[in-house]
């Protein structure tokens, strides 16, 4: 359904002339040349959603110019078709439309450029926003993408209006965590026998990781129970760009706002330094620098956003949403690196031999436990332990 979608708009030439108007803001802009091509990328359910770059050359105002625009298409899928469910299938294609992407604080949306619902499918045509770093970011860049982030849940934290939509998520990370067959994970012999994994987890941590399992849900009715600020929730490296304003000021642009939802401050900058870390977007062995600056800078945009809350608490959310959000796809993961179909994904996915993507989860599941135990302890001084 998307490749045939991609083809009829090919041929729909005042669809582009339509929307390169409105992205070079002028009536005189006439193609000269147009292409399309499909964005891969390994995704969890690649079926059903779909990424293609429009690009070509085009007069503008008389003058020959360069365009590119993508078009992100999404396929109705009847197991998640209901706006509260953390996985709903068209969450992102209405926050597109419903405006409350269009000029967020801190960090920003890709423009959005045009809309069609056709029921069972749906797509947004978008700008191209072009990265301005290298692909692989260093300390510091994770360090600022958190200050953007604090500034944006901050912003909401303090004065801005909290959009209340009925597709946005109100318990994102509740529903991935339970999602995932992680007990089962943990308790199973093969989760820890094959030989990549047995030498760098020579001591499975299963005592550890079953009691955390266990405190999942006053973990999670103590984060539900604090303020919860607007959220984008998958804001990991890969859904992350790198640019700069016109005035040459650094920016972060979000895209994926599958999750887009409610949530507590400190679950952001957990699933950034979490998820950026899963896939090894984020080198291994700067795990603990990059998980202490980035939660400083974010609490850092918190502040500069105007919130004046107890810092406890935030590191509170950050410490159990860290753990909650990562345990359960690593020991998920771990258990699946010995099937060679699985281990063929990862190795794509990670763009690192096994042995590397296995070495950097035993350092992850290692700081994942450590923040357990913090989040567990922080918990007990804020009153109301497990």
């Amino acid at each position: 359904m998307l490749d045939a979608l991609a083809a009829r708009l090919a041929g729909d030439q005042e669809t582009v002339n339509r929307l390169l108007r409105t992205l070079f803001g002028t009536s005189e802009v006439r193609v000269i040349a147009a292409t399309h091509a499909p964005l891969t990328w390994i995704g969890m359910s690649p079926t059903a959603r779909a990424l293609y770059r429009w690009s070509g050359r085009a007069a503008v105002d008389g003058v020959e110019q360069d365009w590119s625009l993508i078009l992100k298409a999404w396929v109705r899928d009847p197991k998640s078709d209901v706006p509260s469910q953390w996985d709903y299938w068209k969450r992102e294609f209405l926050a597109y439309g419903s405006g409350i992407l269009s000029e967020l604080p801190g960090i920003s949306a890709p423009r959005l450029l045009g809309a069609n619902d056709d029921h069972d499918a749906t797509y947004v045509w978008l700008e191209d926003v072009a990265p301005q770093g290298q692909s692989r970011w260093l300390a510091e860049r994770y360090e600022l993408a958190a200050l953007h982030l604090g500034r944006f849940n901050g912003a909401y934290l303090a004065d801005r209006p909290i959009p209340d939509a009925p597709f946005l998520t109100r318990t994102y990370l509740r529903s991935w965590t339970n999602w995932i067959p992680w007990l089962e994970s943990i308790r199973s012999p093969q989760t820890w026998s094959d030989p990549l994994v047995a030498a760098a987890i020579p001591a499975p941590p299963i005592e550890r990781l079953e009691r955390l399992h266990s405190m999942v849900g006053p973990l999670f009715d103590r984060l539900e129970r604090l303020p919860q600020t607007f959220s984008h929730l998958d804001a990991w490296r890969t859904n992350l760009i790198d640019t700069r304003s016109a005035s040459g000021e650094d920016r972060t642009v979000a895209i994926d706002w599958s999750f887009v939802g409610m949530a507590p401050a400190g679950q952001e900058v957990a699933i950034l330094v979490g998820g950026s870390h899963i896939w090894l977007d984020a080198d291994p062995d700067e795990l603990a620098v990059v998980s202490k600056r980035a939660f400083t800078a974010y609490v850092d945009g918190l502040r500069e956003a105007g919130w004046r809350a107890d810092e406890g608490v935030v590191r509170f959310a950050y410490a159990a949403s860290a753990a909650l959000y990562l345990a359960p796809v690593l020991t998920f993961w771990i258990g699946r690196i010995a099937n060679p179909a699985r281990r063929d994904w990862i190795e794509r996915k990670c763009g690192r031999d096994a042995r590397d993507v296995v070495r950097g989860w035993a350092l992850l599941l290692d700081h994942t436990l450590e923040l357990a135990d913090e989040a567990d302890s922080v918990a007990d001084r804020l009153g109301g332990g497990h």
